[in-house]
């Protein structure tokens, strides 16, 4: 035994491995009276010289083989340290100084109890792990103190939907569940099932006879029981017999009874019975137990595919190596980090759809915040400035679009050459002309395709003016035109008039300053908020439209990771060319290292556009927060959600969401801390 402690011991240091050299303490009793320690010590010492040579004691005196005195090992370091001090000086000390001899037989000893007590400790495990006292009663039981309750499914619908089990995880109260699979002999239930779609055949044709109007119950178990023998004879099923049973655990009586009926609740959702093991507890308690025993056996019939729905252990978890905290997953209970900006997804694109009041300003903010720390640039556009307390706190840039702002963004600006890209001798401007010809059609109203003929060519002459000729290699240095240069030109044109006139409204009318203006912002600095609150109603789609085809015209020329936030897009899919020019945008947006994030309270304006549905498949990213009864419908038209998933939508709390992103369905809660929360606010000022 001493020779195993020095060569695990003794012979390597670990104080490299722990802070501060710690020593494992131990209460070891020393004897009191000297005499008796020293005898024993003597006795020690008589055993190991005869044993173990080499572990004897030599004094000076001492001889060896060839007459000659041995030298003494110097212990007078740790000779007035107590035992545990001595242990730990010689594991400081380093592999060349340290040496068998220095230990002393009374050190030896220390360690050998030290060993034996620490042994003892282990074999004794059981009186550790088990409870110290066990009552049970008919409808409940108590364990050192915890309450539980026992149940055990007692029927199941005939329909359920997949993975019912992974949603039942969430139920927050700790609980045991345990799933007991029996196979049977197919040959024998076919038997039984011929039998039972006999019976039930029967009392079908009887009450038919009597006209008698049947229970709808019995008509759907002998469908239920044809499917399965048909399914059973092609071996596309096999047939197995299920135990479901859970504990539930509580500090207090009351508290049991109270979340047992959440339970119960929660359940019934899918239309399954569970009952209390009443008079049967000590059984319920010992089949969760993780020893594999069925106590209880209460059984249901289930087939292949019911079962493989009923394993929650296929729920992923969202985790990546590089991105952002989203929040905790509601099915493990571990932490969803995601990253947009990964090179496997198919695009950087996210949807964000919700009623008003669910959180979804506050999910967004988290997220920008967030991204801010990546060194990720956002932009934003902001319809109602719930963006503008966040814009100053961080630094940002705040861009007011009204018609009294002193802030302006020319339409008519050229966008600049990407250096990768190869360009025909007028592909810029006439990029830019087809997005003015859609500008002007939200401004004036829809028009006959020869007034957008005409429009073309006065676009084509007005650049051409300001030197922006079809043939030249490049645009910089010139100056660009403004909407007054359009309408001059628009009325010295034969029917040109009546476009001019419906025009100049925006020129020198009521808004001549919105879209009348050279460019005088820039989007350079780490967050810029365009906020389009103040602006009147009949001018927030062109505007928004205006200002996505600037922020498309700045990212194009200087790439890098970017997140642009499209707020209330409801906006722009009121009419169908901004509806397009967003969904050019989106679809194009990974192109430009830019990730697009699309909110939206309003799921009808989703569903009557023709782009929802295509804006949100572009979208790796999908979350969806608390939504309407009515919602849910359109919603589910859009995304096919399950029975499961379309009740945690309508049931959810605030900050409680469902993140899309591919195939992974998980539901989620924010985790904020009390900065960030400092930093976010949805007051609207």
């Amino acid at each position: 035994m001493i020779t195993w402690i020095n060569n695990i011991v003794y012979d390597t240091n670990y104080s490299a491995y722990v802070t501060g050299g710690w020593v494992p303490v131990f209460e070891i009793q020393e004897e009191k009276k000297e005499a008796k320690k020293w005898g024993f010590q003597a006795f020690v010492d008589g055993i190991f010289g005869n044993l173990f040579p080499w572990a004897k004691p030599k004094t000076a005196e001492t001889k060896d083989a060839k007459g000659k005195t041995p030298v003494v090992e110097d212990n007078s370091l740790i000779k007035d340290k107590d035992l545990k001090e001595q242990i730990k000086f010689l594991l400081e000390l380093p592999d060349e100084e340290y040496s068998d001899k220095k230990l002393t037989s009374k050190l030896r000893q220390y360690v050998s109890e030290v060993e034996k007590h620490y042994n003892t400790l282990i074999t004794d495990y059981k009186s550790h792990i088990a409870p110290s006292y066990r009552e049970f009663k008919s409808t409940h039981y108590n364990v050192s103190g915890i309450f539980g309750k026992s149940y055990y499914a007692q029927s199941y619908p005939s329909y359920i939907d997949a993975l019912w089990t992974r949603d039942i995880l969430t139920f927050h109260n700790k609980r045991d569940m345990s799933f007991f699979i029996y196979p049977e002999d197919d040959s024998a239930i076919q038997s039984m099932l011929k039998n039972r779609a006999t019976q039930l055949k029967a009392e079908i044709n009887e009450a038919n006879s009597k006209g008698i109007t049947l229970d709808t119950e019995v008509e759907q178990q002998y469908k239920d029981v044809t499917m399965i023998r048909e399914k059973l004879t092609t071996r596309e099923e096999r047939y197995f017999e299920t135990g479901f049973y859970i504990n539930l655990y509580q500090e207090t009586e009351d508290k049991l009874k109270e979340e047992g009926k959440k339970l119960e609740q929660k359940i019934s959702w899918y239309g399954i019975r569970m009952k209390t093991a009443i008079q049967r507890m000590d059984e319920g308690f010992a089949t969760t137990l993780p020893i594999c025993t069925d106590e209880l056996g209460i059984v249901r019939s289930a087939v292949t595919s019911s079962l493989a729905g009923s394993f929650p252990f296929i729920s992923n978890d969202m985790v990546s190596e590089t991105g952002i905290l989203y929040g905790l997953n509601l099915h493990t209970g571990w932490l969803v980090i995601f990253d947009r900006f990964n090179s496997k997804l198919p695009n950087m694109n996210s949807c964000i759809l919700a009623t008003s009041g669910a959180g979804k300003s506050f999910t967004v903010k988290l997220e920008i915040i967030r991204y801010l720390l990546n060194n990720i640039d956002v932009i934003v556009i902001d319809p109602e400035n719930e963006y503008k307390s966040l814009c100053a706190k961080v630094g940002g840039t705040y861009v007011n679009i009204a018609t009294n702002s002193q802030q302006f963004i020319n339409p008519f600006d050229i966008p600049p050459r990407i250096e990768d890209v190869e360009y025909g001798k007028w592909d810029l401007l006439r990029s830019q002309i087809m997005n003015l010809i859609g500008l002007i059609k939200l401004l004036i109203g829809e028009t006959i395709s020869e007034e957008e003929a005409l429009l073309d060519k006065a676009l084509q002459s007005t650049y051409s003016l300001k030197g922006f000729d079809m043939k030249a290699d490049s645009y910089e240095g010139k100056q660009p035109p403004i909407m007054e240069d359009l309408m001059h030109i628009l009325e010295g044109m034969e029917w040109g008039d009546k476009l001019a006139l419906r025009l100049s409204k925006f020129v020198t009318g009521t808004f001549s300053k919105l879209f009348n203006n050279y460019t005088n912002i820039d989007i350079n600095n780490k967050m810029t908020v365009f906020s389009i609150r103040d602006i009147e109603e009949v001018l927030k789609t062109p505007a928004m439209f205006n200002a996505l085809n600037f922020i498309r015209t700045k990212i194009r020329s200087h790439r890098r990771p970017r997140l642009l936030v499209c707020d209330e897009a409801w906006i722009m899919l009121q009419h169908e060319t901004s509806a397009e020019f967003l969904f050019g945008l989106i679809k194009r947006a990974r192109k430009y290292w830019l990730g697009i994030t699309t909110i939206s309270q309003d799921i009808e304006d989703f569903v009557r556009s023709k782009y929802g549905k295509p804006i949100i498949s572009n979208s790796a990213l999908q979350i969806l927060l608390k939504q309407s009864t009515t919602s849910i419908k359109s919603l589910n038209s859009l995304l096919g959600l399950s029975d499961a998933e379309k009740n945690r939508l309508v049931s959810c709390g605030i900050w409680e969401w469902l993140i899309f992103a591919g195939t992974q369905h998980i539901a989620c809660k924010i985790l904020a801390s009390p900065t960030e929360r400092e930093f976010i606010t949805t007051d609207v000022k």
